[in-house]
């Protein structure tokens, strides 16, 4: 690999704890509605799928996005929820938690290179993270600026305009196999997928790069940084 001007990096599950978070919201809706024993687990994954089918058929703001797929969810698994309950979901997003070694492998590697963030949200929920997360990203892009979720290549494509970089000067990073690895390796960007679960490979693309987690991705970097 030649060394990356910039590292973007999706953020909701390569960052922050997206999986956990989003289970965590669904218990909070359901607990509430009396129902505890939930696979929420299951109820997570199948929200997922819905999520990323939805995302692709027309841009709408993430904020409408999560109150319509957890509605389809819920509706899925005959799960009661209110007006209310979306509202509380699509708000909580910003508040989400990172994983324990974020903030500092991020840091580290903003010693390296250049760092962006390319995200399938809301500009008002990216800034609410960011704050949460408090590292300062050289640029972010959203789904909200360029009209397009990803695994769409508009993202790709704005954030090299916008920092003046070509294909060759990127490394992209992500939790989202379909959503990250697929799209950069479409278009020729170096990728690497933070496979902290130990998933299996959902189609027949193969990342350039395989890290369990943010800490190892910081050392690999290093290491080529320092030969």
């Amino acid at each position: 690999m030649d060394w990356p001007k910039v590292i973007s990096f999706d953020c909701y599950g390569t960052i922050i704890d997206w999986e956990s978070e989003i289970q965590l919201a669904f218990k909070e809706i359901l607990n509430k509605h009396g129902f505890k024993n939930v696979d929420f687990v299951e109820l997570q994954r199948y929200w997922e799928e819905i999520q990323f089918d939805y995302i692709q058929k027309q841009y709408l703001p993430y904020v409408e996005v999560l109150k319509d797929t957890l509605s389809m969810t819920f509706n899925h698994f005959n799960y009661p929820f209110t007006k209310e309950d979306l509202d509380f979901f699509s708000k909580s997003m910003g508040g989400w938690q990172p994983f324990s070694d974020a903030k500092e492998s991020l840091l580290s590697l903003k010693k390296h290179a250049k760092i962006a963030l390319l995200t399938n949200t809301d500009d008002h929920i990216i800034q609410q993270t960011v704050h949460t997360l408090g590292v300062d990203f050289d640029e972010i892009v959203t789904a909200e600026q360029v009209r397009s979720y990803k695994a769409n290549h508009d993202g790709f494509y704005y954030l090299m305009d916008k920092m003046g970089i070509n294909k060759s000067d990127l490394l992209h990073v992500g939790f989202g196999f379909k959503y990250d690895v697929v799209p950069a390796t479409e278009i020729g960007i170096t990728s690497c997928w933070v496979n902290r679960y130990g998933e299996t490979r959902p189609v027949d693309v193969r990342e350039d790069y395989l890290v369990g987690d943010m800490k190892t991705l910081s050392l690999l970097v290093k290491g080529f940084k320092n030969k």
